[in-house]
């Protein structure tokens, strides 16, 4: 049984949130489990982590789960779209931030027959305060249907960088091609993989790349259709396949890199200057084109 179907036919302590939404638990996490006409998806409390999404044409989901993540407490789910807040990388502990790995409250849920939209919020806390000494709070809106959509906002007198760092579930990486990237990156890898088409990524060994001057819109493009990603108020994308290093990676198949590529909607060079006064945010929108 995939991870997906497990997440699925989880019904412990099963609490209905609405007509095509219901909460239960997985291990150790809390999970909204989401059966719409449109689409299926779910969600972990833990991170405000979007787990999968399949909108109803495809055959697959197009937001990638690794069949080896595990759902402990405190620990970063493998694939999804975790969220790297307040900050980018390995600049601090935990890397990427503690937003993915601290539990997030649901807010609102409402659906319509278009799809179901979802709030999360977080706010500093005593947990919280142990990475990060600073009054925050956290909204993140989710509307899943026949479009993916995430808006991350946030609140408090800060700076911070961040990520939504969207895995993708593609037939093969070595098949598809990511456009729309822009010519200008910081290469974070010694290996040396240069684009054959400026702005264009096509895969055939480990890439870690930040893209700082993209395009509001990226495409990946697969075999029988195309993933549209429309960037909002970002500043940077990230492009990410850990190649065959999947083997030493340990909530990742030997061969699972086949199956997913990162293209992540990022806040890195130019950090979000937040404020008491008013929310910032930045998002991602996410469509299959036939």
């Amino acid at each position: 049984m995939s991870i997906i179907q497990t997440i699925k036919n989880t019904h412990d302590d099963q609490k209905i949130v609405s007509k095509s939404v219901y909460q239960t638990t997985c291990q150790e996490h809390t999970i909204l489990v989401i059966t719409h006409p449109q689409c299926s998806a779910a969600i972990s409390l833990q991170g405000a982590h979007l787990l999968y999404w399949q909108p109803k044409a495809s055959s697959l989901p197009i937001i990638w789960l690794s069949e080896k993540t595990l759902f402990k407490k405190g620990v970063a789910v493998r694939g999804g779209v975790p969220i790297c807040w307040p900050w980018f990388g390995k600049v601090a502990e935990p890397a990427h931030g503690f937003a993915r790995i601290v539990d997030w409250q649901l807010t609102s849920c409402s659906e319509n027959e278009d799809g179901v939209d979802i709030t999360l919020s977080l706010k500093d806390n005593e947990k919280t305060r142990q990475y990060w000494p600073h009054h925050f709070e956290l909204e993140l809106k989710l509307h899943l249907g026949k479009t993916c959509q995430l808006e991350l906002s946030c609140q408090g007198d800060f700076n911070a960088t961040g990520a939504l760092h969207s895995y993708f579930g593609v037939s093969d990486i070595s098949a598809i091609s990511v456009s729309g990237l822009g010519d200008t990156y910081e290469e974070r890898l010694t290996t040396i993989n240069k684009p054959k088409t400026a702005g264009e990524m096509t895969f055939n060994q480990a890439v870690d790349r930040i893209y700082t001057h993209p395009e509001p819109i990226s495409l990946i493009k697969d075999n029988d259709h195309t993933i549209k990603i429309t960037h909002i108020n970002h500043s940077d994308v990230v492009t990410w396949t850990p190649w065959d290093n999947a083997k030493n990676v340990v909530d990742l198949g030997e061969q699972s890199y086949h199956n997913f590529v990162c293209v992540e909607t990022c806040r890195i060079s130019k950090p979000i200057e937040s404020s008491n006064k008013a929310k910032t945010s930045y998002g991602v929108k996410i469509e299959v084109i036939k």
